[in-house]
């Protein structure tokens, strides 16, 4: 007859989890179990499969409020009168806002919990999209877009934690590649949007031309749906167990995974882990249930752990901060901060200007029959450049002398007929202008795809190292581009290897760093970088005006800098969570 021992045993091997690991490491069931071993103990199945596909709606969030801009501009450039500064301002205004709100929400994760703060996130994040898609000029739309920033940055931080905090070491890191996926999708996808809405010849007027709605202001309002899903998606989420443990509600976080474990291997025997480890007490020990009884059965006059009261409020957000700045976090918060600052410099700046990049190729192509024969054929990707900052500035300076002159002399049809001539701007919605980032995105998903396969053999930090080590060299390579498809070839490169390290950077970050400053270093780690992508994309237009070298050695050398500093980063694959 077989032992109860033993069919704990079968159980064991049903989950793929060792009998040692249900039993909280140790020879007995009854024995206090970490987070590590209760989560590996639910299983790998439908819960998880729920987790991701909630999941990706709320990464193409993330992903449209900073990218819709950059479809936006080439478009809206004759309707708001931008200039090449103005466009690298619109880029980086959402930046602005996120780096302005990053310490806000990772105190707030850290203390008041992740799904609440993702449900209202993404929620608030709608909301400004649609009053940046009703705006009428470029004031509106920039407050519109901090805000959103500011708004968003939330649940981009909190997202990354919560999903690691649902599974187990085997799946960790693979998890947070697949988040990569995610946004390459979302890199597709937005294009696909932005090329079956922006080109169409879509002008509303409302209330007597108090709103005038243009096909680039419906795609922005389009834009915010996948907000709306992934507010309402995380409402039937539960809460993360790792930070109920971590503020010593292992009542609840106990309950959950129970919950997790009966819907990932529908089995109706009880969750084989009965106690937690309190992870509030200096030496941990079992948590006692709330009727006052061990899990042994004996009664105890010891009050729940959960009932202690967990610090909470502005003061718990610094003493997280000042945690940071003590040995061993220091260097490594340092290290990841320095890297995801130059590694979204880089990706963030050449990203958002790429439709920009291919639309200026398409209007060089489009007017060499302006130029001597042979001459736009054989014309760099810097020439084509130089090309449109100089028509850029002659197009501003017509505007400026047609302004004065109306402002002087008053509107005078026929003196204005030539200059009007001049003047004519015709935003550029060709097709494979969007075709060529649906095309950078399809790359990305491919390669995420074998990233996610081989993530525990190549390990974060080779990614980090060697990953970044190319991607400069085909940054700096865009020097010498020629054509529409060695652009194509080197960009995609450029930003898919780009993306993939920055994801591998965040999943270290999420193994280097305990659960109560988790987020706050992830948002941290996110501040930085988001503040390379607003020196990034603010310089970029003006270091198009100086020259066409100091642009593409901006965004190659700072990644390939960044490679060597990766070397100094600790391995974390399948490094449990602290």
């Amino acid at each position: 007859m077989e032992s109860p021992k033993d069919k704990h045993r079968s159980k064991a091997i049903e989950i793929n989890v060792p009998p040692d690991v249900i039993a909280g490491n140790g020879t007995s069931p009854d024995a206090p179990a970490d987070f590590e071993t209760a989560i590996a103990a639910t299983g790998y199945g439908r819960f998880n499969y729920l987790l991701l596909l909630v999941a990706m709606p709320c990464c193409m969030t993330t992903v449209f409020e900073t990218t819709t801009m950059s479809y936006v501009l080439p478009s809206a450039e004759c309707d708001l009168n931008l200039t090449l500064a103005d466009k690298g301002m619109l880029n980086a205004i959402t930046y602005t806002g996120m780096i302005t709100s990053a310490f806000l929400w990772g105190f707030l994760s850290d203390t008041y919990g992740r799904k609440r703060l993702l449900v209202v996130g993404f929620l608030l994040d709608s909301t400004f999209n649609v009053l940046c898609a009703l705006s009428q000029n470029m004031v509106a739309i920039m407050v519109f877009k901090f805000m959103g920033g500011f708004v968003i940055c939330g649940p981009f931080a909190v997202l990354m934690a919560y999903l690691s905090e649902f599974h187990s070491l085997q799946h960790r890191s693979r998890v947070m590649i697949v988040l990569g996926v995610f946004y390459s999708a979302a890199n597709m996808l937005l294009p696909a949007l932005a090329w079956l809405i922006i080109p169409q010849s879509w002008n509303l007027i409302i209330g007597d031309g108090v709103l005038e709605i243009h096909s680039w202001q419906i795609f922005l309002a389009v834009s915010c749906l996948p907000g709306v899903l992934s507010g309402i998606s995380v409402m039937f989420l539960p809460e993360s167990p790792k930070f109920l443990m971590s503020k010593g509600q292992n009542e609840r976080a106990l309950a959950i995974f129970r919950r997790l474990y009966a819907i990932n291997t529908r089995d109706r025997q009880e969750f084989p882990i009965r106690v937690l480890v309190d992870e509030l007490s200096p030496v941990s020990g079992p948590i006692v249930p709330a009727s006052g009884k061990q899990a042994s059965g004996k009664p105890t006059t010891q009050p729940p752990p959960a009932a202690a009261a967990a610090p909470s409020g502005l003061g718990e957000g610094f003493r997280q901060l000042g945690i940071m700045f003590r040995k061993p976090h220091l260097t490594n918060a340092c290290l990841v901060y320095g890297i995801q600052f130059g590694i979204l410099l880089g990706l963030n700046t050449f990203r958002l200007w790429v439709p920009q990049l291919f639309t200026i190729i398409e209007e060089f192509e489009h007017e060499q029959h302006l130029l001597p024969d042979g001459l736009a054929s054989q014309a760099t990707l810097c020439e084509m450049l130089a090309y449109k900052v100089n028509k850029t500035e002659q197009l501003q300076q017509q505007w400026l002398e047609r302004d004065v002159s109306r402002a002087l002399h008053g509107p005078d049809p026929v003196a204005m007929e030539p200059l009007d001539d001049v003047l004519m701007c015709t935003p550029t919605t060709e097709g494979r202008v969007y075709l060529y980032s649906l095309i950078i995105g399809c790359v990305g998903i491919g390669a995420y795809a074998v990233t996610t396969v081989m993530i525990n053999s190549i390990g974060n930090r080779n990614i980090l190292t060697y990953g970044l080590l190319l991607a400069g060299s085909c940054g700096t390579a865009l020097y010498w581009a020629r054509s529409s498809l060695v652009t194509l070839i080197l960009s995609s490169c450029y930003i898919t290897i780009c993306s993939i390290a920055s994801t591998a950077l965040v999943g270290a970050v999420v193994a280097m760093f305990p659960t109560s400053m988790r987020t706050m270093v992830v948002s941290l780690t996110m501040m930085f970088g988001r503040t390379g992508s607003i020196i990034g994309n603010v310089v970029f237009p003006y270091l198009m005006a100086l020259g066409c070298l100091p642009p593409f050695v901006m965004i190659g050398a700072i990644v390939i800098a960044v490679a060597a500093v990766s070397r100094l980063l600790p391995r974390t694959v399948k490094k449990p969570l602290q």
